[in-house]
């Protein structure tokens, strides 16, 4: 009989433990977008380290962004943040270069840039 109180208290208080160490709340909230001018020093540095061929795309992105060809920086970054065995930095880098990009693009199709346009129409039907 004290054995079934025990498992009924302690059963629905491990199962409330078990559902509150599952909970990270470090991450709360959206990543927040770098400033166009700080994306190719954080792609460099994120990468600098990586597998060639992680390294090699983030170079290209560094220097599509340098011409200031944001649509088509747009889709490097996509493909850079959609490899798979980044570290956290490299995920928040790239996810936060997006953010960036999709804000430059949006405020250029709001002045009229049909390719900006495009870019984001193109995203959202293949997203």
């Amino acid at each position: 009989m004290k054995y079934l109180r025990l498992i009924r208290f302690s059963l629905p208080l491990l199962f409330a433990l078990l559902l509150t160490a599952g909970c990270d709340r470090s991450s709360s909230g959206p990543p927040t977008p770098l400033p166009i001018e700080q994306v190719p020093a954080a792609l460099q540095k994120a990468f600098s380290n990586s597998k060639t061929e992680n390294k090699d795309l983030a170079n290209q992105v560094v220097a599509t962004l340098q011409a200031q060809d944001f649509p088509k920086a747009f889709y490097q970054m996509q493909n850079l943040a959609s490899k798979t065995g980044l570290n956290k930095e490299q995920q928040s880098v790239t996810s936060r270069a997006v953010l960036t990009l999709n804000t430059l693009l949006q405020s250029a199709q709001s002045k009229g840039d049909a390719q900006a346009a495009e870019t984001l129409k193109t995203y959202r039907v293949n997203k």
